[in-house]
């Protein structure tokens, strides 16, 4: 690959709606330091790319230039190699990521990622299959199998979860992680019944309407508390609700901030932790990188061996229009699983 060459992007110069996306050309990057070169085969949108898109809380300057490119869920083949890359990849080798929100993303031929955020790729999976589970995968993984999740430990006992929020990207993912690998009975939220039929589909043990009372629907399955709550969605609204219904020692994970004054005396006198997780934060600060690296390898073993699958429910072409949709899909928070867009294969 020399320095002149050149590929195609959707990136941005300014922040707004779908609007703002266009396509551009850049300079093939360089890899340098721990980065692998990634010639890209498929990238799965999330709602992140639409916060980056529309700069909301600053997420769209992170990355400190023009242009901005989105993209935080890609598949493809490394290229080349960074002089300092952890010696996992060579070129040739089929991987899966999704990198740094403080760099630009995916949305292009090429990309660049640092090695120790990359696991491999599922040899039973299509490169948008791949696509749809890095960051959902990073994200439950972090957020409820970590130290301080549920037990894994032989004849621990089966935690109970409230999911609030099963039919979207995390959600989806959570469902049967929590389930075939931490051994977790699920009880997951959904409203419309196409939604309600996704998380049946995938495991869920019980859904629930999230739009209706929590406590006296989870009171009519004889559930009086749940052991841990992993809230997908805006928290605000639901917290207070949500609260009461953990078990003493318990722990509610958010993965958007709460924006506003919330009593925690009861969490207090309950010992109910109190958590935030977002899957960037590692990259951001540059903490133990490696650890996701070795997330995403693990989940490609449980993916060839059948424990887990891709909640990949929608490919289209890697255009700019689709992309514009693909963005307009997300916000409209209607969306089953996950989106992937297809890059066609690069000539020459």
């Amino acid at each position: 690959m020399t320095q002149a060459a050149r590929m195609r992007a959707l990136g941005q110069y300014r922040f707004g709606g779908v609007e703002a996306l266009e396509e551009i050309e850049l300079p093939v990057p360089e890899p340098s330091g721990a980065d692998l070169l990634v010639r890209m085969e498929a990238v799965a949108i999330n709602p992140v790319d639409t916060k980056v898109r529309s700069n909301w809380n600053g997420f769209g300057q992170l990355q400190g230039g023009d242009p901005v490119i989105t993209g935080w869920d890609g598949a493809g083949v490394v290229e080349a190699l960074g002089p300092q890359s952890d010696g996992r990849f060579q070129p040739g080798d089929g991987v899966m990521f999704a990198g740094s929100v403080a760099r630009a993303g995916c949305q292009s031929e090429f990309a660049l990622v640092d090695s120790r955020l990359v696991g491999r790729r599922p040899r039973r999976l299509a490169a948008e299959e791949a696509a749809a589970l890095p960051l959902t995968s990073l994200t439950v993984w972090e957020a409820m199998l970590d130290p301080g999740g549920i037990a894994l430990q032989a004849g621990a006992a089966r935690a109970t979860v409230l999911l609030i929020g099963g039919a979207g990207g995390v959600g989806s993912n959570a469902i049967q992680i929590l389930r075939r690998v931490g051994g977790a009975r699920v009880i997951a939220t959904a409203s419309r019944p196409e939604s309600v039929a996704h998380c049946r589909a995938l495991g869920a043990d019980h859904v629930i309407d999230h739009n209706g009372d929590l406590a006296s629907q989870l009171q009519a399955l004889g559930i009086q508390q749940v052991d841990q709550v992993l809230h997908t969605a805006e928290p605000d609204a639901t917290i207070d609700a949500i609260a009461p219904l953990v078990a003493p020692l318990g722990r509610i994970v958010c993965l958007l901030p709460i924006g506003r004054p919330v009593a925690t005396a009861d969490l207090f006198a309950r010992s109910i932790r109190l958590e935030y997780e977002l899957m960037f934060t590692r990259s951001l600060f540059g903490v133990d990188l490696a650890h996701q690296g070795a997330i995403l390898d693990r989940v490609a073993d449980l993916v060839d061996t059948g424990v887990l699958d891709s909640t990949l429910t929608c490919a289209l072409p890697w255009t700019l229009d689709n992309l514009r949709e693909a963005h307009q899909r997300i916000e409209s928070r209607q969306t089953l699983g996950k989106i992937a867009l297809r890059l066609p294969a690069r000539s020459g």
